[in-house]
């Protein structure tokens, strides 16, 4: 497997009909078109991490968008996590651990760089994220709604975190505002 790094506006359209096939095997519903590899209601991401099988194909992907979120400690840089996939002729192969070593690499160092790694999820899969290196906080968070990109939304779902240029001890305590859409 060979791991792509890219920022999305370098993407092309190939990249897009690539990408958006793997999200829409993995995510079946309308949410992914074929021409666009972000789903319509959630935040755009600033980058892009996957692995690439045979003939370049993406076969394990995620996207991220670096963002400083407000907390009662001050401002912290994460990278938000979303659209995490493996292709489904994949999945229990160990590329989703592959593709969180890769994201490790990244928040550390070079330009997608974060303090932290930040990830929401349904309690279905935070058992996965948890396997591959992610700590649960408790921390409740607040963003803007994927309804009508509006209404403020606070609540507490399964929130994960893992240390970028910052260790785990340091993870602010307290009400942590998204400032925008969730990832």
């Amino acid at each position: 497997m060979r791991v792509v790094t890219a920022w999305e506006t370098a993407l092309g359209p190939a990249d897009h009909l690539a990408l958006s096939a793997l999200l829409r095997a993995a995510f079946p519903g309308p949410e992914f078109a074929p021409d666009r590899s972000w789903p319509a209601s959630w935040a755009r991401k600033q980058a892009r991490i996957w692995l690439a099988g045979d003939g370049g194909t993406p076969v394990a992907h995620l996207g991220l968008d670096r963002r400083l979120v407000g907390t009662p400690a001050g401002e912290v840089l994460v990278a938000g996590i979303g659209d995490v996939a493996v292709a489904p002729g994949h999945q229990g192969t160990g590329l989703g651990a592959e593709l969180m070593r890769a994201l490790d690499a990244a928040l550390r160092d070079g330009p997608f760089a974060a303090d932290f790694g930040f990830v929401q999820c349904r309690e279905a899969v935070a058992g996965f994220y948890a396997r591959t290196g992610w700590t649960r906080v408790t921390n409740p968070t607040r963003h803007v709604g994927v309804r009508d990109g509006r209404t403020v939304v606070e609540g507490q779902e399964p929130t994960l975190v893992r240390p970028g240029r910052r260790s785990l001890a340091e993870w602010p305590d307290g009400l942590i505002d998204l400032r925008g859409l969730p990832w």
